[in-house]
């Protein structure tokens, strides 16, 4: 595995892990526009330093550019984290699998990058996965819980085709002007977009009394962790069409967490079937497939 790819990869886990959290949070009564602004805050707050002393490397061209990027990125967490109000984690962290197909067709069609053959499989396989996974989720479900699911795929759909549009442009742009000045620039636009966000964000003694404020304050500093991660791989070494089949990865880290979970008495999730499950893990087994698939190949 080339070395830039094991960033992809460690977000991948970090990026379940950090879900599972937040969730746990939003179950409790916290708000998902609380694990939006506070992920985000941690970002620009971790960039603001870079961010003074490069400010003098970048035109007002890459400002703009950089604020585009934000605007994607912002409205991709939005979406991610009302997917996961929706559903649960094994449900909706799969359907960010088809990711990496959007990602290769805007890269072919807008940067006009040459998609390799093993690249585009593994997309086709990844996208597989995720159809299966699905399977499990609708399998023996009530016309109710269904429909709540369907709303959990689209809401996942609308993220992972913000989230493409942000890798394309990081890779792209953040390229261009290099990581040191770029990504300090988009974090800290990203920052001051989610201002507009403070009048939904629950107060610290509200999340306290939900007993949400750990779980959330946990998983918004690893999805902060795990945005940082993706933001260089993609700025510094681009490759984003296999570095999001690496991260496709982390529909397979969230059908073995839910699995785990349920093995543990008076856990949430047990009533799921052996059918469901079965579903989930052969879509998992197509996702690393895929990423065997697309790794060979020039970087």
């Amino acid at each position: 595995m080339p070395f830039h790819l094991l960033f992809p990869l460690a977000s991948s886990i970090l990026f379940v892990l950090g879900m599972f959290f937040v969730r746990q949070g939003i179950t409790r009564g916290a708000s998902p526009w609380t694990g939006t602004f506070l992920a985000n805050l941690w970002l620009a707050l971790a960039w603001v330093g870079p961010g003074l002393i490069q400010a003098n490397d970048l035109s007002w061209t890459a400002w703009w550019q950089a604020c585009l990027i934000a605007m994607s990125f912002v409205l991709g967490q939005i979406f991610t984290y009302f997917a996961f109000q929706f559903g649960d984690v094994s449900v909706a962290t799969p359907v960010f699998g088809v990711k990496v197909v959007i990602v290769a067709i805007v890269l072919s069609l807008l940067a006009g990058e040459d998609i390799q053959a093993g690249t585009w499989t593994g997309a086709v396989l990844a996208a597989a996965g995720v159809a299966f996974i699905q399977a499990g989720a609708a399998a023996g479900r009530q016309e109710k819980t269904f429909l709540r699911t369907l709303l959990t795929i689209l809401l996942a759909l609308l993220a992972a085709f913000s989230l493409s549009l942000f890798d394309t442009g990081l890779q792209v742009w953040g390229r261009e002007h290099g990581p040191f000045a770029f990504l300090p620039a988009m974090f800290i636009c990203t920052g001051l977009l989610s201002m507009g966000l403070v009048p939904w964000v629950d107060r610290v003694q509200t999340l306290r009394k939900q007993q949400a404020f750990r779980p959330v304050l946990c998983g918004t500093l690893l999805m902060a962790l795990q945005a940082m991660s993706m933001s260089w791989v993609l700025s510094r070494y681009g490759d984003a069409a296999r570095v999001n089949i690496v991260y496709a990865l982390r529909g397979l880290w969230a059908v073995l967490l839910m699995w785990l979970l349920t093995r543990i008495p008076g856990r949430a999730g047990q009533e799921l079937t052996g059918r469901v499950m079965l579903l989930r893990l052969l879509g998992a087994i197509l996702l690393t497939a895929s990423v065997v698939v697309a790794l060979p190949g020039p970087i």
